[in-house]
């Protein structure tokens, strides 16, 4: 499943955009020529909020006996307005309205 498809005729394949200054990518549909600003900026999960702090989480893979290996690292983000630790930060879902 694409993860953006159009709001007006559910196109996935035939979409262009281009990223603005403010965190937005205005998005063009090939197949019916809407367009709509898809928000990409990260949001905590539990408040919304903006204000965010990297904060990468190792990865471990199980060892001999009792070890514990390290494995890498996936990017995490804690919220500093509400303090929720390891908000896993979500980008907005809400594609707009279209316009023509």
């Amino acid at each position: 499943m694409s993860l953006v498809t159009c709001p007006s005729c559910d196109e996935s394949e035939d979409l262009s955009g281009e990223r603005g200054d403010d965190g937005t990518i205005v998005v063009v549909c090939g197949a019916c020529g809407a367009s709509w600003e898809r928000d990409v900026r990260l949001r905590c999960r539990v408040c919304g909020s903006e204000n965010l702090e990297y904060a990468p989480r190792p990865l471990w893979e199980r060892g001999r006996g009792e070890q514990r290996t390290p494995a890498g690292r996936f990017d995490a983000y804690d919220c500093i307005d509400c303090g929720q630790a390891d908000a896993t930060a979500k980008r907005s879902a809400d594609p707009g309205s279209p316009s023509r």
